[in-house]
């Protein structure tokens, strides 16, 4: 009769755990234990007590024991050969994939469309889901704030009489119920300062407070339609809550980690000087633009009188040279051709 035919064995090297010296044994399997022999040595081990660490590409090859011993390769390529054949470990297809440049390839180009499809699409709407609970008093909290900040730095009281103020915050009242006939515009409130070296400028804060400067209405004080246009351009702003989408989504990585170690004061604290400094992104310029046209419809004014607007205002930078250091202020926003083309088009539709 034949002999049984022998399990094939490697050499490795065994800790057992109490010293640091290493016994060259040979490793086998034989059903459900592993036999190592050497030396000295002779160990049955049970696979449901063998730990098969990954394989990594250069790492070295080991497994760990219940009793605190360890074995160790000598030959990387002979250990995954006997481990495939004989180990009992099955091999993840993460595993098998991190050993093969096209599974890392793979991995990679999955990881960066996911992140580019969490900056495009994910962050936006995570941060149009966060909005929708921020309460109308954390708005009115970070306003106040901000204008306190602008006030103190870059704004002083208007020198616009009293009278010119109530007369164009009477118009824009109602221009408003104009637009929103049914009662359903948003909160605003009307508020002058002198610019100063910002120039000719408007810009809303999220609790709707709408802010022009001396500048921008002497600018168009003969433009009055212009000026409309400009002060919905800014309630649009409001009505989309761009002001809070922007500060969500430029400090959602703050916020974030604000969240997890359950302080959000540095957040509010920075709330005036991130909000002053964010520019708006060109989707939401044109929704805004989109408000501005269908405010003036709603009065009976042509949208292409915004013409006007960035002409003069790329007359008033050209002269001064100035560069307004006020991200979310109308005249820091580029005049360019698309804009204008934008208030055209819409004329030319307009009944």
């Amino acid at each position: 009769m034949n002999a049984p035919h022998s399990p094939k064995a490697i050499q490795v090297l065994y800790f057992d755990g109490r010293v640091s010296t290493a016994h060259e044994v040979s490793l086998s399997r034989h059903g459900p234990t592993l036999r190592l022999v050497g030396p000295g040595i002779e160990l049955s081990v049970p696979l449901s007590q063998v730990n098969w660490p990954e394989r990594t590409c250069h790492g070295a090859r080991l497994a760990h024991l219940a009793s605190g011993g360890s074995i160790q390769a000598l030959s990387n390529p002979d250990w995954d050969d006997w481990v495939r054949q004989h180990g009992g470990q099955g091999e993840s297809l993460v595993v098998a994939a991190q050993q093969s440049w096209r599974g890392a390839l793979l991995a990679t180009t999955l990881l960066v469309s996911a992140c580019i499809w969490a900056y495009v699409w994910g962050l936006p709407m995570a941060t149009d889901a966060a909005v929708r609970w921020i309460p109308a008093s954390a708005e009115k909290h970070i306003t106040e704030g901000t204008l306190q900040t602008l006030d103190q730095h870059l704004l002083r009281p208007s020198k616009l009489p009293p009278e010119a103020q109530q007369r164009l915050s009477a118009r824009f009242r109602a221009a408003v119920a104009q637009r929103f006939p049914g009662g359903d515009a948003p909160p605003w409130s009307l508020v002058f300062r002198d610019g100063g070296s910002i120039g000719p400028n408007a810009f809303a804060l999220p609790d709707g407070t709408l802010v022009v400067t001396d500048a921008l209405y002497t600018l168009l004080a003969d433009q009055p339609d212009v000026m409309l246009g400009v002060l919905g351009h800014e309630l649009g702003h409001v009505r989309r809550r761009h002001a809070m989408r922007g500060m969500v989504q430029a400090g959602v990585v703050g916020t974030v980690a604000g969240l997890v170690l359950g302080d959000i004061s540095t957040l509010l604290a920075t709330a005036p000087v991130l909000l002053g400094k964010m520019a708006y992104s060109r989707d939401f310029e044109r929704e805004a633009d989109d408000e501005a046209i269908a405010f003036l419809r709603a009065n009976g004014i042509r949208p292409s009188v915004m013409r006007d607007l960035f002409t003069r205002l790329n007359q008033a930078r050209s002269s001064a040279k100035d560069s307004s250091p006020l991200g979310i202020a109308f005249s820091s926003h580029p005049a360019d051709e698309e804009r204008m083309a934008r208030f055209l088009e819409a004329d030319r539709a307009t009944p």
